[in-house]
This record gives structure tokens, C-alpha cells and sequence, in this order.
């Protein structure tokens, strides 16, 4: 693991790679698509990646207090789904998010054919997907570099959880918006 990088891997469903001022999140998904309602293979499932700001708290306290951070909502999304295993026909991913709600899909056929290599080659440099957020990536410079470093370690979860994605489905309970408790 890299030294820049601290890593948070949380039971079950997801997992969060921390930096200085920007943090990766990993959870596998499993919902109905509400755009897609009426139509034959509504359901989406697969893994969600998300690039996210980070804050800890400046209140120091003692030499024992633990810090408090949090993740501010979604810059981009990336999305490894599909309508059934080893479908790869929904990967997609959202290059803009406002308040949390992911823009526009963009499908490209790269991402289809090999997604984990395709995330590899875009966590090896997020400085392009930092300005089009609108953020100064010579401001968060070692955060590019320690995810560079960490990409394999991110991609590697991700695909552990696309494998078992990709495993028949079972019947799952949704809640009010169609999404299923996914434990990958």
C-alpha cells in the first residue's frame, strides 16, 4: 500500500480509499433503473466508483482525539454495471456531478472491453477529471500522486467485487427507490 494513502476498507459494502483532500469510494450497486421502467432487464448491478473531496476537522483536541473527516458528495462516477452477468452492456460513467446527482451518462466502448484497465489508466491521472470539476489539481498534486500509486490496490478491490457482481443473481428486497442491500 502506498505510504501516501490511507487506506479504510469497511465491512461488506463499501470501501473507501482516503487521501490528503480527496478520497475513492468502491460499493457494489444493485437497484432498477427508473429511466428504463417498463422495459425487460431493468436491473442494473455491479460496482460504483466514485471521486470524492475530503475534510477532517481542525479542531486538534489532545494527542488522543481522533480526528473527524468526512466526504463531500461525488466529482465524477464510474460505473461497472450490467442488465446480467457478464453483460458489460451499462458500464458507463458520469465526468460531471452536481450536488451529488450524477450528469449525463457516457458510455465508451473502452470502458466495456476492459474496465478494469480503463480505471487503472484514469486513477493514474485524475488531474484532467479534478479540472473539469473545476478544482486546481496543483492544489490537491500529492493526492494525484498517491492515487497514481494506489490505483492498483483500487482496482484490484473493484474487480473482486465486479467478479462477484457477476455471479448469478439472487432475488433481493428493494426499498422505496428500487435499490437493493448489496453485501459484496
Amino acid at each position: 500500500m502506498s505510504r501516501a494513502a490511507r487506506l479504510c476498507l469497511c465491512a461488506g459494502v463499501y470501501r473507501i480509499y482516503c487521501f490528503q483532500k480527496l478520497a475513492v469510494t468502491v460499493e457494489g450497486v444493485d437497484f432498477l433503473d427508473p429511466a428504463l421502467a417498463g422495459e425487460p432487464e431493468v436491473r442494473e448491478r455491479g460496482v460504483r466508483l466514485e471521486l470524492r473531496g475530503l475534510t477532517e476537522s481542525a479542531e486538534a483536541g489532545s494527542v488522543y482525539a481522533s480526528r473527524a473527516a468526512w466526504l463531500t458528495r461525488g466529482v465524477c462516477r464510474f460505473d461497472l454495471l450490467e442488465s446480467r452477468p457478464n453483460a458489460a452492456d451499462r458500464m458507463h460513467w458520469h465526468p460531471e456531478m452536481s450536488d451529488g446527482e450524477p450528469g449525463d451518462r457516457v458510455f465508451d466502448p473502452d470502458l466495456a472491453a476492459d474496465p478494469i484497465g480503463w480505471l487503472t489508466r484514469v486513477l493514474n491521472d485524475v488531474a484532467p477529471l479534478l479540472r473539469r470539476a473545476g478544482l486546481d489539481p496543483a492544489e490537491h498534486a500529492a493526492d494525484i500522486a498517491a492515487m497514481a500509486d494506489c490505483s492498483g490496490e483500487i482496482t484490484e478491490a473493484a474487480s473482486r467485487l465486479l467478479a462477484e457482481a457477476r455471479k448469478p443473481w439472487p432475488e433481493v428486497e428493494r426499498d422505496h427507490r428500487g435499490l437493493a442491500e448489496i453485501n459484496l
